[in-house]
């Protein structure tokens, strides 16, 4: 975390202190002005109160190396959504319902940023992500990384999770992202980049695929010009356009039926086929 988001993070927990708790009869008075008036006044009020429930729970989750002022500002998304959804009706604080909120609008933020590539999103394997460092603690000495079988199947049965989902997962958060520059070395500045093959064509490869592309090109032009005057406009409409007419489209324009015209299209496509072989087969004919 650099500098900047330090000093927003600090700002936000000595803020989050200095707010007073609410009583429970000014937190239904502010909950209800903001749900029926949208009193803007009663929703700063709320969060403030709020703001260091926000930040108890942004801390919890720290450790999966996300900036705290995120996590908070999510904390902060989850009171108002429990806001919308609390009944006052039933007298319980709004603490005990903000609580899930924040909780679950933090783990979803954490699920989607931590990784370049999704780690999941079925409550199995958030409750997986979440929980799988704290139960291998529980149940691994000090000399093992890996989960063996008989720790991967008690994980299983505490989880409710195939052992797959759990040894994939577990290779995820021990392994962590790998990018491309990635250095592979101290001295020599190589990256993973530079181990992959170049499957790209060399300077000869690209003369001969541009030379046989433009033979093709001439092939088809050459084809093309042997089909009758209906069947250019059906083929050219059809295969050769972007934005392909439909055999109803061609029926309309012709004055025929769309079965008619596919009809059509399926004879020229086959003159095309031979009129294509037979003019590579005459061109190289020439050279030879």
């Amino acid at each position: 975390m650099d500098a900047k988001n330090t000093s927003i993070s600090n700002n936000l927990v000595d803020f989050s202190r200095k707010n007073k708790v609410l009583e429970k009869k000014e937190e239904f008075e502010l909950i209800n002005n903001w749900r029926n008036k949208r009193d803007p006044l009663a929703l700063k009020k709320i969060l403030n109160a709020y703001l260091r429930l926000a930040v108890s729970y942004a801390k919890k989750y720290n450790r999966y190396g996300l900036p705290l002022d995120d996590l908070i500002h999510e904390g902060v998304l989850g009171i108002m959504h429990s806001l919308d959804k609390f009944d006052v009706s039933k007298g319980f604080r709004l603490s005990t319902y903000a609580s899930w909120w924040i909780r679950a609008s933090i783990q979803d933020y954490i699920l989607k940023n931590w990784s370049v590539v999704k780690t999941g999103s079925t409550a199995s394997q958030k409750s997986l992500f979440f929980n799988l460092k704290k139960i291998k603690s529980q149940i691994l000495n000090s000399s093992q990384d890996y989960l063996g079988q008989k720790e991967l199947e008690k994980v299983s049965k505490t989880l409710n999770v195939k052992s797959l989902e759990i040894q994939n997962m577990e290779s995820r958060l021990i392994g962590g992202d790998v990018f491309l520059n990635q250095p592979i070395g101290d001295d020599d500045g190589n990256d993973l980049m530079s181990l992959m093959p170049d499957t790209s064509m060399n300077p000869e490869e690209l003369t001969e695929s541009l030379n046989d592309n433009k033979s093709k090109s001439s092939w088809l032009m050459q084809a093309i010009d042997t089909l009758n005057v209906r069947e250019k406009i059906i083929i050219k409409s059809r295969k050769l356009s972007e934005n392909a007419a439909t055999l109803d489209e061609l029926g309309k324009k012709l004055e025929i039926s769309k079965e008619r015209v596919r009809q059509i299209e399926t004879k020229a496509l086959s003159k095309l086929k031979k009129s294509i072989l037979l003019i590579s087969q005459q061109e190289k004919e020439f050279f030879v």
